[in-house]
């Protein structure tokens, strides 16, 4: 099993033209999606962080159900996160409401209770690691699987404004869940706040120092996504989308199907994956990249099934890897 851990909330996207200003209530939150596209891609999955037990609440939970996700939180009185998605000129703006919410409610205590003994795999990441007793649960969380030998995958999907409310500490954070990571995927945006100053690519040698024998990925929009790992390091041009709806979810659909395509060649493992080369990653990664295209070319967090990727392929991994 694949557990995804960090934030849920509900996004409250504003409708173009709308006056009175109208909205639309969606799930979402970057973690939460993942697990979602995991789901779909039939690979077994669970998703660690409570869940509220308010209306927006059940709306996230049926969702995951839905897609055979396996919620292992619990579902607190708290209230649901929100993300309030304004337009401007066209271009949306983010407002976070988490103070008190239900998804922040978690311990390095019940975490580790939650977790499978089929668990072969944790990926944590964005808002839940910025600040406060959560972030330091779940660093704690990442650090212990890691030193178990699990494989762990870290997407920090950094928010600039949200980390500022404790960039030092934050920023610690990451380098600390860096080093422990088998597997990074970031945004080159993401890579210009980490490491300021940096080209990509002196940023990506920078990351492969700290975890010298993970993955790490950095994506750049519409641009060739970068990989690198011990056998060195390639680029690959993303897949076309014919047509584009929005690009909602489509990072976390991509760190998904990376995530489904070791799961089924049986190398989701920490020791496989320090000995990849590029010719076993490459069609991992051109899979993944068509995953996120089809996602582009729909509307909000809308992430492919298996059949639609891998067309009369198994989604069963070799025996050892549940």
């Amino acid at each position: 099993m694949i557990l995804c851990g960090g934030e849920n909330l509900i996004d409250l996207v504003e409708e173009a033209d709308s006056s009175p200003r109208r909205f639309r209530a969606v799930p979402g939150g970057s973690p939460y999606n993942c697990a979602l596209a995991l789901g779909r891609l039939g690979v077994p999955t669970g998703y660690l962080t409570p869940i509220s037990a308010d209306g927006f609440g059940d709306d996230l939970a049926a969702r995951l159900v839905a897609e055979g996700v396996r919620h292992l939180g619990s579902r607190p009185a708290a209230p649901s996160a929100l993300a309030v998605v304004t337009l401007r000129h066209g271009t949306p703006e983010y407002f976070f409401h988490r103070a008190g919410t239900a998804d922040r409610l978690v311990t390095t205590e019940s975490l580790a209770a939650a977790i499978p003994e089929t668990t072969v795999a944790l990926h944590l990441g964005s808002l839940a690691l910025t600040a406060g007793v959560d972030a330091l649960a779940w660093e704690g969380l990442f650090i212990a699987q890691a030193r178990a030998g699990r494989f762990t995958a870290l997407d920090p999907n950094i928010r600039p404004d949200l980390a500022r409310v404790d960039e030092a500490a934050y920023r610690a954070r990451l380098e600390t869940m860096a080093a422990a990571a088998a597997l990074i995927r970031l945004s080159d945006e993401d890579m210009a706040w980490w490491l300021p100053g940096m080209s990509v690519a002196a940023g990506m040698a920078a990351l492969a120092a700290r975890a010298p024998s993970a993955l790490v990925f950095v994506t750049q929009g519409a641009g060739p996504i970068l990989c690198r790992g011990p056998f060195g390091g390639f680029s690959l041009d993303c897949a076309p989308v014919p047509r584009l709806a929005d690009t909602v979810g489509a990072g976390d659909t991509l760190m998904a199907a990376l995530l489904a395509g070791l799961w089924r060649r049986g190398m989701l493992d920490r020791a496989a994956v320090s000995a990849l080369d590029e010719t076993a990653l490459r069609p991992v990664v051109a899979d993944a990249t068509r995953a996120a295209a089809i996602t582009c070319g729909r509307i909000g967090c809308d992430p492919p099934c298996a059949s639609e990727l891998w067309p009369g392929g198994s989604v069963r991994p070799q025996a050892a890897i549940r």
